[in-house]
């Protein structure tokens, strides 16, 4: 019997892997990369591309604006964007300032929006311009992508984070709140650094692959997606939103783009007309 226990203890916590269980957070994990292989392409949409160092650069000064405003660990910062390239440099700025984000689909009303902003305290909003009246209120700053990109000034210095504990959140998703008010449901850094370093050593995604990345920001697959593969160093290619729902498109896509990584459902799988070679 104590035999059994033992063996039932080990099934239930599985190994012991202290490898990718670390002191880190989500920035880290970034900047790693960037630092290693600045060259490499990170972000694809349509005709536009960033490689790695240029979105490093990028989201740097985002997020030298928004830890002046008062963003940083303990803070939540929500982001309310269209699908796009400037939605991940605004969610790697976040997370560069070590606050937590609270992501919103672009489609998500605005008083639901507002009412989640609220209960999360969050210090401000990354939002377009249309938006930003709809969420105006005192004590929340709206900022908007173009705002918070432009060039830093003569006089203006590169502010960078201070100590970020990887207990702090890394981001907080809301429910549905069908059932009543909408709940925060909020992530530690280490867990998700842990998550992403366990799923992959199952994956096995690597710097040469080209992960398709079709997730809304607000729905936890998309770390599968967005930050295993800055893990790495693999390269996104952020799908327009038309093709995501039309499995014959999306066939044509992966195969056009070469896609070698899809995260996928079983069912939108079997729908595909044809293999995709890559």
């Amino acid at each position: 019997m104590e035999a059994l226990a033992e063996l039932s203890l080990s099934l239930v916590e599985g190994p012991i892997r202290p490898d990718l269980c670390r002191d880190e957070v989500l920035a880290d994990l970034f900047e790693a990369t960037a630092a290693r292989a600045p060259e490499r392409p990170a972000l694809l949409e349509g005709e536009r591309s960033l490689s790695y160092g240029e979105l490093n650069a990028w989201a740097d000064r985002a997020a030298s604006r928004l830890l002046a405003a008062g963003a940083g660990p303990g803070r939540v910062v929500g982001l309310w964007l269209p699908r796009g390239i400037e939605l991940l440099v605004m969610q790697l700025a976040i997370a560069k300032t070590g606050a937590a984000w609270l992501p919103c689909d672009a489609e998500t009303p605005a008083d639901r929006v507002a009412l989640c902003l609220e209960d999360a305290q969050a210090v401000g909003v990354i939002t377009g311009a249309p938006f930003a009246d709809l969420l105006a209120r005192p004590g929340l700053h709206c900022w908007t992508p173009d705002a918070l990109s432009v060039a830093l000034g003569s006089g203006e210095t590169l502010r960078r984070r201070g100590l970020v504990s990887p207990d702090n959140l890394a981001y907080l998703i809301y429910t549905s709140g069908s059932t009543g008010k909408p709940k925060g449901i909020g992530i530690r850094q280490d867990s998700i650094c842990h998550f992403l370093r366990s799923e992959n050593s199952l994956l096995g995604i690597e710097a040469g692959d080209r992960v398709y990345q079709g997730f809304s920001v607000a729905f936890d697959m998309s770390f599968e997606e967005i930050w295993i593969s800055y893990l790495v160093g693999a390269t996104l290619w952020l799908a327009p939103r038309e093709i995501t729902a039309d499995p014959e498109a999306l066939a044509r896509a992966l195969t056009a783009n070469r896609i070698s990584v899809l995260h996928v459902v079983p069912t939108l799988l079997a729908l595909l007309p044809e293999d995709v070679p890559s």
